[in-house]
């Protein structure tokens, strides 16, 4: 199974053709990638889907992620996966207890602080003010000191990459895709993931192991393929840890 990554404007349209993806790029000869083959697809920048490529990718379960042409995040469309999973219905249970959402909020606030500390003692680093966004810019701070001409640092292209990442491995434990999408406080269940995992992506790169040969977007991506099989094993952890912890909460009853 491979995670195939389009780039526009290389890219310029997918279709469909029988059980494959036929993508047609400038000056380039059209590939064909069998549906069964694909694991998950990164879109990034304009491109010509038609429908029935998409349609099919959803059918198949296969996770489609659509970035900007700057690597940021603009939407995922998540395949029909049987929503069946014991952690998706101890997640639908817990959201019907009076304080279970509010709860829930806490547990990935408590695991998120948690993550940022443990960065900050591995990379021997002082920052004062532990709100995520004043975190984000002294971090930021401590890789132009460290890496300096190197311009920004590659987490925010990254991370959009681990939101795609996170998205395959959900679909894996059959997630409620009703759970991943925000509401009222509920930010959603792919946002919360995503941003632990930040932190790891933050130690990878004050650690000189994700600097890209340049700025070029496809430089991030083959920098961060290179580390998919480890952070997916970091996904998988937290996943885990919040399986326990809803099982042995106290607030949910079996």
């Amino acid at each position: 199974m491979q995670t195939v990554y389009l780039n526009a404007p290389i890219v310029r349209r997918v279709v469909l053709e029988g059980p494959a993806l036929r993508i047609q790029s400038r000056q380039q000869a059209d590939r064909y990638l069998p549906l069964a083959r694909i694991n998950r697809i990164v879109s990034r920048g304009v491109i010509h889907w038609h429908t029935a490529a998409l349609m099919r990718c959803f059918q198949m379960g296969i996770p489609v992620t659509f970035l900007d042409r700057e690597g940021r995040l603009v939407g995922i469309g998540f395949g029909a996966w049987p929503h069946d999973g014991k952690l998706s219905e101890l997640l639908d249970q817990f959201f019907t207890l009076p304080e279970g959402p509010q709860r829930l909020i806490q547990w990935f606030r408590s695991q998120s602080r948690a993550r940022l500390l443990r960065l900050l003692r591995r990379q021997s680093l002082e920052i004062s003010d532990l709100r995520i966004r004043q975190a984000r810019e002294q971090l930021h701070e401590s890789w132009r000191e460290k890496f300096p001409g190197t311009g920004e640092a590659p987490v925010r292209a990254m991370k959009s990459l681990a939101t795609a990442q996170i998205s395959r491995v959900l679909a894996d434990y059959r997630i409620n895709p009703a759970l991943l999408e925000p509401g009222h406080d509920w930010h959603g269940l792919l946002r919360y993931l995503a941003g632990i995992l930040e932190w790891e992506l933050w130690d990878l790169a004050l650690s000189g192991k994700v600097t890209p040969a340049s700025s070029d977007y496809r430089d991030v991506v083959t920098v961060y393929q290179s580390h998919e099989p480890a952070l997916e094993q970091k996904i998988r952890h937290i996943i885990r840890r919040l399986w326990r912890w809803l099982e042995h909460s106290g607030a949910y009853l079996p």
